[in-house]
């Protein structure tokens, strides 16, 4: 009898007496098919960091982790590792052998262990393990750990046959197989919809604003009585939104429930293009979060154009939330990732990470032209927030004509004193009081508004394309936009740059808007516009310094969020 199982009905364990393990073994469904992690976390905690790279290079910080050698680091490693079972053929003649093997393009991806008097053990061969004829009647238990995620599609599509083979000594005699099929877990982004458990902001040197901003952040966080960790980078990176993005990887557990492994996306991001420079340093926190169940992934291609590295930063890839269009569901929703025009293969992400992205099959990506954006980042213009509807959430889009009429409407009602920034300052202490009859009457503001309003009007189509939105669907932001060098930026803040924290709470950056009737009119619009679907928003100052130094709180925050109840695997792809 020659039976290999695995846990193809994802149960969470291998059952030898139930015939479903058995079923349509070979092949791989949104229904059924047995999955096993990359086994990139470090649950010893055995792998060394730098924040230094002439300590410790970009190249050697990502090899470490649990997959790098062929052992079993502790129970909790073993937690990480898919298991696999040979039924007992206890009759089976003398002489009897047989193998389990991966073959193709899987074979250098994958590592099986057997266990052998209690513990797990890897052979000669990562892919190769041997039975013995005492071991084919008795039966053995095997186990599969990934050694690395799918990074390129045309290198590994992440599906690994594993072949149990059952022959005899003799040449001559037949051989016997059987064949599970096995898909390595994916790595998922996170979209907004569930809640934030873990908020991460840097702490750079020297900075009165940013250490006000942190305080402020941190009431707001005690003030909303939700359990959340509060995370601090000493690092001088105002930006942990761009230098990595946390997302997660999963497989069946008992009970319904998944095994989790954490994973944190490095920032393909270099300030330095000359040969042999380092990554983006503060991107590093990725792997100074490695440990057990979190895992750190570095992936790049050196030699892009420096200009179009801002491509690169994670503000410029964000999470359509979950929704279906036509009769094809995205159950955890699609990338939404910045680009340059097609005219400009020069000026695009970097290729490598984007096919790592693109690999992992889960989140097929929308993408839109944010080269006219002076920061190129798709956060700029548009955010997505839980909301009780019929889909479930809604868009926010810029809308700097929105804005432009706000301040018509104020100035014709006798406000066009009143004044925005007052008491701020831009950079080199440039005064930036001013008041909405000045506004209105900037041209270089209302052409630089003009043309973030055609543009995003552009890509608001292409996402109601992807999407199937509604004006229903969308809340219009109003701020407007200034000529900043080679592109254009918020002049007011953004404040659909927030952060989202729970379905019903969000933090937003002050808009320092006119105070009219003892309201600021920008402030009163937006707790409108968000209320009106049970959304508080909390403000916090974040001008100086990251408004000034064009970003919001969005920019200035990053977030680990709780795994969806939708699993992977079911989402048929």
């Amino acid at each position: 009898m020659v039976d290999l199982r695995a846990d193809v009905n994802r149960n969470g364990i291998v059952e030898l007496d139930n015939p479903s393990e058995d079923e349509g073994e070979d092949t791989w469904t949104a229904e059924r098919g047995a999955i096993f992690l990359a086994n990139i976390d470090d649950d010893e905690r055995a792998c060394p960091f730098s924040m230094d790279p002439d300590r410790i290079s970009d190249t050697a910080l990502a090899q470490c982790n649990d997959a790098a050698d062929d052992v079993v680091n502790g129970e909790a490693d073993l937690e990480d590792l898919a298991r696999l079972r040979t039924v007992p053929w206890r009759k089976a003649p003398a002489g009897t052998v047989g193998s389990v093997s991966v073959s193709g393009a899987a074979s250098s991806k994958v590592r099986l262990f057997k266990r052998v008097r209690g513990e797990f053990v890897s052979g000669a061969f990562p892919d190769t393990v041997f039975l013995t004829t005492a071991e084919v009647r008795r039966g053995v238990e095997l186990a599969i750990e990934g050694r690395d995620i799918v990074r390129d599609l045309e290198e590994w599509d992440g599906f690994a046959d594993v072949v149990l083979t059952i022959g005899r000594n003799n040449p001559h005699d037949p051989v016997f197989t059987d064949t599970v099929r096995m898909r390595v877990a994916p790595v998922v982004l996170f979209h907004h919809l569930t809640p934030a458990w873990n908020v991460f902001v840097s702490k750079p040197l020297g900075s009165t604003g940013a250490t006000q901003f942190r305080q402020d952040l941190g009431g707001v966080l005690a003030s909303t009585g939700e359990r959340m960790v509060y995370s601090e980078f000493a690092v001088d990176d105002l930006w942990p939104q761009d230098y990595f993005e946390p997302a997660y990887m999963s497989m069946p557990a008992p009970g319904g429930s998944q095994h989790v492994i954490q994973v944190h996306y490095r920032g393909p991001h270099f300030y330095d293009t000359s040969e042999n420079a380092p990554l983006r340093a503060a991107g590093r926190i990725a792997f100074w979060l490695r440990g057990p169940d979190r895992a750190a992934v570095q992936q790049y291609q050196p030699g892009m154009s420096l200009a179009s590295q801002t491509l690169n930063s994670f503000g410029n890839t964000e999470v359509i939330p979950p929704y279906e269009k036509d009769g094809v569901r995205y159950p955890l929703g699609r990338m939404f990732r910045g680009r340059g025009p097609d005219t400009r293969p020069d000026y695009q992400p970097d290729p490598s990470f984007t096919k790592l992205l693109e690999a992992q099959g889960m989140q097929p990506p929308v993408y839109v032209d944010t080269s006219w954006l002076f920061v190129d980042h798709v956060d700029e213009t548009f955010s997505f927030l839980p909301a009780p509807t019929s889909r479930g959430w809604i868009a926010l889009v810029a809308d700097p004509a929105l804005a432009r009429r706000m301040l018509q409407e104020a100035q014709a009602r006798g406000h066009g004193d009143a004044k925005l920034f007052e008491g701020l300052s831009w950079a080199y202490s440039v005064p930036a009081e001013t008041r909405i009859a000045e506004v209105l009457d900037n041209p270089e503001l209302m052409d630089a508004s003009a043309v973030a309003a055609l543009e995003i009007d552009t890509q608001l189509s292409i996402l109601q394309e992807a999407t199937g939105l509604t004006e229903e669907d969308i809340v219009r932001v109003p701020f407007l936009f200034q000529n900043a060098m080679e592109g254009v930026t918020a002049y007011q803040p953004a404040t659909l740059n927030l952060l989202s924290l729970t379905p019903t709470q969000v933090v937003a950056p002050d808009p320092h808007g006119p105070i009219i009737d003892g309201q600021d009119l920008f402030k009163v619009q937006f707790e409108q516009a968000l209320g009106a679907y049970g959304i508080h928003v909390h403000w916090v100052d974040a001008w100086d310094p990251f408004h000034l130094m064009q970003g919001d709180v969005h920019c200035a925050t990053q977030a680990a969020r709780q795994v969806p109840n939708v699993k992977w695997w079911e989402g048929g792809r």
